[in-house]
């Protein structure tokens, strides 16, 4: 069966030039083009639009467009269509920078014969195959990826159902809080697969958006008055990688959860303040949870304690290889300093 001509299309203002390219062309033994020209991009344009191109010889020098506008346009009109520019300026930085935007190969006019060309028309359709399978094959992985957090949410929204119901079966106080806070653990690592599941970059997550979230639901689960404890949150929009976002908001859970247990005992009324801020060089964030409660015993070493929950926030600030400082001048403040590992 004999092989269907490659459909080029050449835009190029210079009658000689495309004459030339179209000598070309046909000289390369064994191979089959129908060659389409366009002295305009408009024209260009419009003919890109009608379909039926497999690979665009573009011209930067055109009468109604020039330089790296040309290529801009070009490849925004059709941007699934490989294109080979063929142009009089031999200007390496233009070059670098029309290959970095999309353009399979730069040609310079008279610095080319008919087997270079033939074997970069050849090779662009060749690469731009190559990257949509790759572009499919992402897609595919990254429906998976999707499909995987929203499962493993679904889990772990069932491990809470189930321990909501059976902390319902439980008379003694004491076991009855240390499921509501496994749930309340359990439900803010949820929350991170839920708020991966809908972001558009499924390696980073909203933190500010998860803060807002969780501390929502902690104030809902121990059943907050609105006219008790308020809330405020200070945080900007910052990406953080799910390695690190995943213990901080174990973290956050933990602070506020005690602040919510202990801090304003018998309907006290106060503040729960919870801010993120970024260093200079922006490397390095400080996360502070404060509130304006009672605060710690004189005698209290949070380093030393045998509660669950401190000792869980310990242990996860040395895993982001971070510090932690307690401030009791004003109720209780907690400062954890730490970067992200690839800072």
């Amino acid at each position: 069966m004999e092989d269907k001509p490659i459909k080029v299309l050449l835009v190029e203002d210079n009658p000689g030039d495309a004459r030339l390219i179209r000598e070309m062309i046909s000289e390369v033994r064994g191979a089959l083009f129908d060659l389409k020209w366009a002295d305009k991009l408009s024209t260009g344009l419009e003919q890109l639009a009608a379909g039926e191109v497999e690979v665009l010889l573009l011209d930067l020098l055109l009468p109604d467009s020039q330089g790296i506008n040309t290529f801009a346009r070009a490849h925004a009109q059709a941007p699934e269509i490989p294109i080979v520019v063929l142009t009089g300026l031999d200007d390496e930085t233009l070059a670098v920078k029309a290959i970095r935007e999309g353009a399979q190969d730069y040609l310079v006019k008279g610095q080319f014969d008919s087997n270079s060309l033939n074997r970069s028309i050849r090779h662009a359709i060749e690469r731009k195959c190559a990257e949509k399978q790759i572009k499919a094959s992402l897609r595919e992985k990254e429906i998976l990826l999707r499909e995987i957090h929203h499962r493993v949410k679904n889990n772990l929204q069932i491990i809470s159902s189930l321990l909501y119901l059976q902390s319902k079966h439980i008379k003694d106080a004491v076991a009855l809080d240390m499921f509501r806070d496994s749930q309340n653990r359990i439900k803010s690592m949820a929350l991170i697969h839920d708020k991966l599941y809908q972001f558009k970059d499924l390696g980073k997550i909203d933190i500010a958006e998860y803060i807002r979230a969780l501390a929502t639901d902690l104030f809902h689960s121990y059943g907050v008055e609105p006219d008790g404890v308020k809330l405020k949150i200070d945080v900007h929009e910052v990406l953080l990688g799910v390695d690190t976002a995943l213990p901080w908001g174990l973290i956050i859970n933990e602070l506020v959860s005690n602040s919510l247990k202990h801090a304003f005992p018998d309907g006290k009324e106060g503040t729960i303040r919870i801010e993120l801020l970024r260093s200079v060089n922006e490397h390095t964030f400080i996360l502070i949870v404060s509130d304006t409660g009672i605060g710690f015993p004189k005698d209290f070493d949070f380093r030393n304690t045998g509660t669950l929950g401190l000792q869980l926030v310990i242990t996860l600030v040395e895993q982001l290889n971070g510090t932690i400082e307690l401030d009791r001048s004003r109720g209780t403040e907690f400062k954890i300093t730490f970067a992200e590992p690839w800072c």
